[in-house]
């Protein structure tokens, strides 16, 4: 009996294990099969493990991709269900309006702790119904035509900044990109609170909000790759209910709401807490308290850094020792057009809007400035879809790879992998939409950056207000050919020496 006992256990243990291995076999077979048509490297066919554990060693996943473009062509099997572009043409098919993907699931790293609690933003939430809900209800706010009437306020900033970079003596070396991030900041809290939390006049960051804006990055694209991981393991119940405090921005969003709402009972005001609290009272169903929180985190976070950068980066290209002329024709067509300066310094928005050297500084900084993180929509047409003559079955994950179409030579010219501003210029209108598209400066389609406009009146009235205030002398600018968190490093130490009334 105790022989037939054994064979027993040793029979079921056999079966237990076959029935293990057959289900492994089949689950990487059918994840395998959906996508065969697709060339790619095989591990990537099978699991993102391994592509998650280069990225956790310090590799950018976006280089990644960009090699198996090179090696197996335009349309790469990215992952066991994610499909890459490097054509221009996708872009439409993948974030525009015709079709609607929602995000993948890449995006819920993304999502920020508050109070122990996940506080979607407007750039986090998977819900295409809702981000409609809330954009009907905030997107008027953020027309620039409504930003406008708070130039005062942006005037107000970059004053200070002068006043600031003014107080340095001539032979300073000053580190211009650190000043632009404070300006940035300050600017958005007077926009959204009116009032600065005097970062400039500090020269500090007093909160400690850039590292933790560059570590929230950093975390997303950390884990891109493994979002249902992250959750496992940072944002279980027991880790909610451990991690009581918010990141600063989260505490700052936080703070501002309550004392609104303490202060009035019904919203008032011209800055964007108002406008949020106003939609919030108009529409409570759509728009909570907790989703006026995440706006005001999304606009903050979101809005500081990433424009501050651009302006930074502008800077530093066209100073670059390559690109030294590009500067002197910026600076001689903002000199040249004798434009009227406030009392404060600043320059308004209507006397350089339509600068054209300007306007194509900014154009090729988008252009230059590419996002390394994952950017993939689901495809959740019945069915499946074709995209650039490959069929892209139900459920699939999809994206562009934005090196491969930053370098795309019939879209952008020969010259597609150098800085060049004068690509922008004397182009047809036809032309200039469909380079801005394949930019994706602001990205496109239905999920195009709302602060698009604020950026672009930030931009052009930073950059001209700075130019005719200083002569800029460059001691280190230009890339440093390596990645730098969320952006491509590039470095930008000056000199300034006030211009001549």
């Amino acid at each position: 009996m105790a022989y037939l006992s054994n064979i027993s256990t040793t029979n079921l243990t056999i079966a237990v294990c076959t029935v293990l291995v057959l289900s492994l076999f089949i689950a990487l077979f059918r994840r395998y099969w959906k996508l065969r048509h697709i060339p790619g490297p095989f591990l990537a066919s099978c699991t993102d493990l391994w592509a998650a554990i280069s990225v956790w060693r310090g590799k950018y996943y976006h280089d990644t991709v960009t090699e198996w473009h090179a090696k197996y062509g335009p349309v790469v099997r990215a992952g066991p269900n994610r499909v890459s572009f490097a054509d221009p043409n996708a872009i439409p098919d993948i974030y525009g309006t015709s079709l609607i993907y929602p995000k993948s699931d890449s995006y819920r790293p993304m999502e920020v702790m508050a109070k122990g609690d996940t506080v979607q933003s407007i750039i986090t939430i998977r819900d295409e119904k809702r981000v409609t809900g809330i954009k009907r209800q905030v997107a008027g706010g953020f027309s620039q035509s409504q930003w406008l009437k708070q130039e005062d306020q942006m005037d107000g900033t970059i004053s200070e900044l002068l006043t600031q970079l003014h107080k340095k003596p001539a032979d300073m070396v000053i580190p211009l990109r650190s000043w632009l991030s404070f300006w940035m900041f300050d600017t958005l809290t007077s926009l959204a609170f009116s009032k600065t939390r005097g970062y400039l006049q500090a020269g500090v960051d007093t909160d400690k909000v850039f590292p933790s804006a560059a570590g929230r990055f950093g975390h997303w694209r950390t884990w891109a790759l493994a979002p249902q991981l992250e959750s496992l393991l940072l944002k279980n119940w027991f880790m909610q209910r451990a991690k009581t405090t918010s990141t600063p921005i989260a505490q700052l969003a936080i703070e501002r709401v309550q004392d609104r709402t303490a202060e009035e009972k019904n919203a008032t005001g011209r800055d964007l807490l108002a406008r949020y609290l106003a939609a919030s009272q108009a529409a409570p169903d759509v728009i909570g308290l907790k989703d006026v929180i995440a706006l005001t985190i999304t606009t903050i976070h979101a809005g500081s850094e990433s424009t501050a950068v651009i302006a930074a980066m502008a800077l530093s290209m066209v100073l670059g020792s390559k690109n030294s002329e590009f500067f002197r024709k910026l600076e001689k067509e903002i000199l040249g057009a004798h434009l009227p300066v406030g009392e404060n310094g600043a320059i308004p928005f209507k006397d350089v809007e339509h600068l054209p050297y300007l306007d194509a500084v900014i154009r090729e900084t988008l252009r230059w400035s590419i996002n390394p993180n994952v950017n993939s929509r689901t495809v959740n047409t019945p069915g499946g879809v074709t995209i650039c003559d490959t069929f892209i079955p139900e459920d699939t994950d999809v994206m562009v790879s934005s090196h491969d179409i930053k370098n795309c030579t019939w879209m952008f010219g020969p010259d597609a992998s150098v800085y060049n501003p004068e690509r922008w210029i004397n182009i047809d209108e036809q032309k200039r939409r469909d380079m801005e598209r394949s930019a994706m400066g602001f990205s496109w389609g239905r999920r195009i950056c709302m602060g698009q406009h604020l950026a672009r009146v930030l931009l052009k009235k930073l950059l001209a207000s700075l130019i005719t205030a200083f002569e800029i002398e460059p001691v280190k600018a230009g890339e440093t050919g390596k990645w730098d968190g969320n952006t491509i490093g590039f470095n930008l130490q000056v000199k300034l020496t006030p211009r001549k009334a």
